[in-house]
Order: C-alpha cells, then sequence, then structure tokens
C-alpha cells in the first residue's frame, strides 16, 4: 500500500476506451444482426414450413377423397380423422410417400435420372422389408426417408391423378 502511495497506479481510462472502441461497433452489428436479420429468417423458415404443411394438407386430403383400397387405407384412416393430417399423420404419409417413390423409381430411366434420391429410397425399402411392422426401428427408417426428399435430383410426390389404380 505504501508502494502505491509513492507510484500510483496508471490511470485506467485508456484501456476503457480502448474496449469500448472495440465493443461498441461490436455490439451494434450483434444488434443490427439480432433485430432486423434474425427476425425474418425464424419467420421465413416457419412459414415457408407452414406452406408446406398446407400443401400436404391439401394433397393427403386428395389422395383421400377416393382412395384406393387397401394402398392409401392407412394412411387414409389417419388423414380423415385429423384436422391437420400433415401434423398428426406425419409418419403414415412419410410411409405412403416412400412406397409411391419405390414404384417410381423402379422405372430404370427415373432411376438413372434421379441416382441419390432413387438409391436412398431402395435403401430405405430394403431395411424396411427386414424390419418387423411397427417397431421403433421401422418407424427410425420411415422418418429417415425425410433426408432422401432433401437431395439435389428428389422427386416430387406423383399427382393426385397419376396415382390410378394401385
Amino acid at each position: 500500500m505504501l508502494a502505491d502511495i509513492d507510484d500510483p497506479r496508471p490511470s485506467r481510462a485508456r484501456g476503457f476506451l480502448i474496449g469500448a472502441a472495440i465493443a461498441v461497433p461490436l455490439g451494434l452489428v450483434f444488434w443490427w444482426f439480432a433485430s432486423q436479420w434474425l427476425p425474418k429468417l425464424i419467420l421465413g423458415n416457419a412459414v415457408e414450413y407452414d406452406v408446406r404443411l398446407r400443401q400436404e394438407d391439401a394433397y393427403m386430403q386428395a389422395v383421400c377423397a377416393s382412395p384406393q383400397l387397401p394402398r392409401d387405407e392407412s394412411l387414409c384412416k389417419c388423414v380423415l380423422a385429423m384436422e391437420y393430417p400433415s401434423l398428426d399423420c406425419r409418419l403414415p404419409f412419410l410411409h405412403w410417400s416412400l412406397e409411391r417413390q419405390v414404384e417410381v423409381c423402379a422405372d430404370e430411366a427415373t432411376f438413372n435420372q434421379s441416382l441419390k434420391f432413387c438409391s436412398c429410397v431402395r435403401a430405405l425399402d430394403e431395411k424396411l422389408q427386414t424390419l418387423a411392422p411397427d417397431t421403433k426401428e421401422a418407424r427410425q427408417t420411415v422418418q429417415n426417408y425425410a433426408g432422401c426428399t432433401e437431395l439435389d435430383d428428389a422427386l416430387f410426390l406423383p399427382a393426385v391423378d397419376q396415382l390410378g389404380g394401385s
């Protein structure tokens, strides 16, 4: 303490000003990003997701308007019982979609056109054939179909009028 009297500590003002000169611009950039871009990013993704779910609702309702038994039976049991089938019938819809895409990818020209997607679909179908239905592993395999749909050469589901008979 006596040494501080003879040799006082240097002022902290210089360090404070340097820290403020660095932190204030970074804080302003973060605040600008958080207030301008982050809400748009979150809401934009939510809006896109909601639009996709409404499209899936409409597709499922159209399929179940004139179902082809037994192909559509498990899907339509759920769809016709729920108000929002895209949310409540997710797993049956993914399973139904996987089966339709297996049928589409059976054509060699289509398989060659969408090689990654069709390979993914075939691999999931082969794995699903080895599993007992209504098991945790089967449900996880069906849920993995969503990853196939994100591939760059993914195919859309067939139009309802193209589904035809079973």
